[in-house]
């Protein structure tokens, strides 16, 4: 079960109470220990929080069950009588002295006067409030996150020593309101038990990004903000004895707008070319530190100072091209060399190809161009940091055309909409494609497109209601050089079939227990995929037409209709659909009388029970997918002697015969009256009271 850290559900609802005017409440969390529950709590706005503080809180245990098995009635405690207030100024000296968050407490709750000021740091969200009870608000629950002990002072915190393994609890955090007062302030609600126990996992994700002396730290504080309030950062220059850092705890102080922030980061200045070693450990709202996480190493390194810049470019044959750069020559002892790297496009990737330039050279031949080059110039320094230049794009002369398109493949509707779709070429400077048409494949193509088209799906609409009934596709594709490849291969497109296929008839139907059975000539047209029923009740004028059922054999002729549920006049009629989906005109329809299925004594489903200790006999009866209009219970001493007891309505499930007399033999029957009037048999039961 998750236990979110309160500061940061308190915080929020605050802001959702600001904006839609909710009641105050109190917020709870818990974290169960072997042998304890720790609770925390807080109210989630200004005003409320310090009534609250002034009248003080009462915690009721409520125990819902014990070793898997419910307590009825639930057993409530109050585990302690006198309200949790703040505790007297006095008793806060020893622990403020030592701790600041303590301190911060004891001035928001005791202070005649509490002001801050704004650091320019990420803690500006936190610091920018306003008014002054807002802010020991804020500083006051931000304090009490980070220091345990400080909580239970202030009457925030609580630990329940009498929890037992095995017990489940539900605990009630309320405020003591006197009855005079106004405000109201909603009790706080959490469930948890001692079974629930967890070991505090390792923080995640924690990574180190090494520069020139310096070094960014960054892990996953998302994942594990449920538990984890803050952090610490240690360091250690031999991966064996840290030390911390960070002199205040690390948390997120930022509401996160659209959701997607879920790292922290924390940067350290160190000198470079030396390892250290980092390692985080996160903390609770109660106290605890969790295990140190994974180690991340490395060292800074000092950067060249100086980028290299492409200066000119040359292209002395469609293979080759020169480049020239600018670096700095002062930075030549600092680097072993150059590389040029080389990409299809202006983001990457980039891979090398050409190694080992000398640091003194400025210009490099390249051989084995591409139609489209993206280069970029390297610098390697001698301490393994790189520095690299923008990217120049070399484009050599190109007459030299694309591959035929290939994967031609076309759908046309009714309408005479056609789409055309293939595959997309593979050329980097492939420019777009040209698509040609034709009645007879082999006259000479028109061509469809004006302009080079972009894409590989294209959209037309064709006249349908003419003598050819197919049409004839082939493209080119063309660079950004113009140049056009050979036609495609020959697509053969099938106008589409305008006329309806024949219907089928309605030859027969039976009716069965399961429903009605109806048989029918399939259509006689050879295009025919599918047959499909339709049903409509005649007792509602304004009943539309259900489609029953889509049989998808075009031979089969027989399909039993179980769907019907109140008995009535049913008309049915079919159609017939072809490959294209054009459907027949409807059959002449059949008319037919359902007087519902008929009810088995094994349909109904009728039982007793006997309760001698309170004196009644309990029965019990069901029948599914049927509407029933009334049930009739009868009673006898003997199975041949049954009189009519008692009736009740189609929505009763059972009743208790208490007009009964000890060591009796009672015989029961039930029966059922359906729409329509219909009756079942009766069925029977003996019971013994």
């Amino acid at each position: 079960m998750k236990k979110f850290a309160l500061v940061f559900i308190v915080m929020t609802q605050w802001i959702v109470a600001q904006e839609i005017s909710k009641t105050p409440a109190v917020q709870v969390i818990a974290r169960t220990l072997q042998d304890k529950v720790l609770l925390r709590w807080a109210v989630d706005t200004p005003m409320a929080w310090k009534k609250a503080n002034a009248y003080g809180f009462l915690i009721e245990r409520s125990t819902i069950s014990k070793n898997g098995e419910a307590v009825i009635p639930i057993e409530k405690k109050q585990l302690f009588t006198t309200p949790l207030k703040p505790k007297p100024l006095a008793e806060w000296e020893s622990l403020a002295t030592t701790d600041q968050n303590a301190a911060v407490l004891a001035q928001a709750l005791y202070g005649d006067s509490f002001e801050t000021t704004v650091p320019n740091d990420n803690l500006g969200a936190i610091y920018a409030v306003n008014d002054e009870l807002e802010q020991r608000f804020t500083f006051s629950l931000l304090a009490a996150e980070q220091n345990y002990e400080a909580a239970k002072m202030a009457g925030w915190a609580f630990e329940d020593t009498t929890a037992i393994l095995g017990e489940n609890y539900l605990y009630t955090i309320s405020v003591v309101i006197p009855l005079e007062e106004s405000i109201l302030i909603e009790n706080g609600t959490i469930y948890t038990s001692l079974d629930m126990y967890e070991e505090l996992p390792k923080p995640i994700g924690f990574i180190g990004s090494y520069e020139d002396s310096r070094v960014t730290l960054r892990w996953n504080f998302h994942l594990l903000q449920h538990l984890y309030t803050n952090y610490v950062i240690e360091r250690s220059d031999n991966n064996q004895n840290f030390e911390q850092l960070n002199g205040v705890p690390i948390f997120n102080a930022q509401d996160s707008k659209d959701g997607n922030s879920s790292s922290l980061s924390y940067t350290d200045s160190i000198p470079n070319n030396k390892t250290f070693y980092y390692r985080i450990k996160g903390k609770t709202a109660f106290g605890e530190t969790g295990p140190a996480s994974a180690s991340t190493s490395g060292k800074a390194m000092q950067s060249l100072g100086f980028a290299p810049r492409i200066s000119k470019k040359e292209i002395p044959t469609d293979t080759t091209a020169i480049l020239y750069w600018d670096f700095d020559e002062k930075s030549n002892n600092l680097i072993t060399g150059f590389e040029v790297r080389r990409a299809n496009t202006d983001s990457g990737p980039f891979e090398t190809v050409k190694k080992n330039i000398p640091a003194i050279e400025r210009k490099t031949t390249i051989n084995g161009l591409k139609r489209v080059n993206y280069f970029t110039i390297v610098a390697l320094g001698k301490n393994g940091v790189e520095s690299e230049s923008y990217t120049a794009l070399v484009q050599p002369v190109d007459s030299t055309p694309p591959a035929p398109p290939t994967g031609l493949k076309a759908v046309m509707d009714t309408m005479g909409i056609i789409q055309l779709n293939w595959d997309k070429n593979a050329e980097e400077d492939l420019s777009g494609y040209r698509i040609f048409t034709s009645n007879n494949p082999e006259a000479e193509f028109s061509e469809v497109t004006k302009t080079t088209f972009k894409g590989e799906a294209f959209v037309d609409t064709i006249p349908i209601k003419n003598l050819n009934q197919k049409l004839y596709f082939k493209l080119k594709a063309e660079d950004q050089r113009y140049n056009r490849s050979l036609f495609s291969e020959l697509l053969v497109v099938d106008k589409p079939d305008v006329t309806p296929p024949s219907p089928p008839v309605i030859k027969d139907y039976k009716i069965t227990r399961e429903g009605v059975q109806i048989s029918w000539i399939p259509s006689s047209s050879e295009d025919v995929v599918s047959h499909i029923l339709f049903r409509k009740a005649n007792a509602d004028t304004n009943a539309l037409w259900e489609q029953i059922t889509e049989s998808k054999i075009a031979t089969d002729s027989i399909y039993i209709d179980k769907s019907i549920a109140a008995a009535g006049l049913y008309t049915y009629t079919m159609v017939a659909k072809d490959k294209v989906g054009l459907e027949s005109t409807p059959n002449d329809g059949l008319t037919i009388t359902w007087n519902g299925k008929i009810i088995l004594e094994d349909d109904i489903k009728f039982s007793g029970t006997v309760d001698r200790e309170l004196r009644f006999i309990h029965l019990s009866w069901r029948l599914k997918n049927n509407d029933v209009l009334e049930y009739r219970l009868y009673r006898g001493i003997k199975e041949n002697d049954l009189k009519l007891y008692k009736t009740f309505d189609g929505i009763s499930k059972g009743y208790n015969d208490t007009n009964l007399e000890i060591n009796s033999d009672y015989w029961y029957g039930l029966q059922l009256v359906l729409t329509g009037g219909r009756t079942t048999s009766i069925k029977t039961i003996n019971l013994k009271y």
